[in-house]
């Protein structure tokens, strides 16, 4: 790896870059965690990106490279691999712009998220092939397609472009604690790949803010943890079951991880056993409907309550996605 660090974006510009997304984007809502503030003896704020439009935090990155595109590349149309949430980000990005998409998804993706991809006017493909990982298998097969066809190659996360536009979250949370006041301590968000965790800690790092900010991952699929602790690229076993289909990257984004190492971002890993809880817990206390992915942050300060005593923490839900037969089975358990 360069020893040279990459320049990063400096505020103002991901300020510009929310500007440019606003016209399609919502605000998703600050909401308290009563629960999970008494057992921190803190304060913890919930950021509802699973109310943002098509369900998760990815829409935000989609419509932005999106707009990036030249006219004639629109022409082109994009091809991207996704396990859903980004798919269904573009797809929706795509219809909104007139662009056509072409997405590669792992043929055991949640169905739901198969199915309103295509809804949204996508062309899916699904690729059977699981080996070296199922994501690895699919961004081979939506390589091999894009040079078929001719259309513009996207990266779901390993893209600088698509870092500045999930910082959006960011740039949007920074505004709401400013208004209310709040100083922030720590900041959790849910890594697959890394490019949410990468643009908000663009905007919140302890060199510039008071705020930790942690990359919450699931056991055996912490490849950004692993990465930070040795300090270059590595790769998680990824041999565990997890429910959190959206996060079962092996090994982070180098563009992600490039950002993170700058920054200063810690990393948590969380066992099933506490995904599943705040699954539960969003859905009773906050009345939100999260997948696994999007409720993992939350899981961690159940997990790591004593790391986070008497701070104010936001953590980030990023999801809400989630198959309904699944959904049954994880609040009854």
């Amino acid at each position: 790896m360069s020893s040279t660090p990459t320049a990063l974006p400096d505020p103002t510009t991901l300020r510009e870059v929310y500007q440019q997304q606003q016209a399609y984007t919502r605000i998703t809502p600050l909401l308290v965690a009563e629960s999970l503030s008494k057992l921190i003896h803190g304060d913890v704020l919930v950021k509802a990106e699973s109310l943002q439009k098509t369900g998760a935090f990815k829409f935000r990155g989609a419509i932005y490279r999106l707009l990036l595109l030249t006219p004639e590349q629109k022409q082109q149309g994009v091809t991207a691999y996704s396990s859903g949430n980004f798919a269904r980000g573009l797809a929706a990005a795509g219809q909104i712009l007139g662009v056509k998409v072409t997405l590669v998804m792992p043929a055991d993706a949640p169905e739901n998220k198969i199915i309103s991809a295509r809804k949204l006017g996508a062309n899916v493909v699904l690729c059977k092939q699981m080996e070296p990982s199922r994501e690895e298998a699919a961004q081979k097969l939506s390589e091999d397609i894009a040079t078929r066809n001719g259309s513009i190659l996207l990266h779901p996360f390993d893209d600088p472009e698509i870092i500045k536009g999930q910082s959006a979250v960011g740039v949007e949370l920074m505004q709401q604690l400013q208004q209310q006041q709040i100083s922030c301590q720590s900041l959790l968000c849910p890594v697959g790949g890394g490019s949410l965790v990468a643009g908000c800690s663009l905007l919140f790092d302890p060199f510039h803010t008071s705020t930790r900010v942690f990359a919450v991952e699931p056991e055996g699929y912490a490849g950004m943890n692993q990465s930070l602790l040795v300090n270059h690229l590595s790769r998680a076993p990824g041999k565990n079951l997890s429910h959190c289909d959206a996060l079962l990257s092996r090994s982070p984004g180098k563009a992600n991880f490039e950002v993170v190492r700058q920054t200063s971002v810690k990393g948590l890993q969380v066992s099933e056993h506490f995904v599943v809880e705040a699954v539960q817990m969003a859905f009773e206390e906050l009345k939100l409907v999260l997948e696994p992915s999007g409720a993992i942050a939350l899981g961690a300060l159940m997990q790591y309550p004593a790391q986070f005593r008497g701070q104010t923490v936001v953590a980030i839900a990023t999801g809400g996605n989630v198959d309904k037969a699944l959904f049954m089975e994880l609040l009854d358990k």
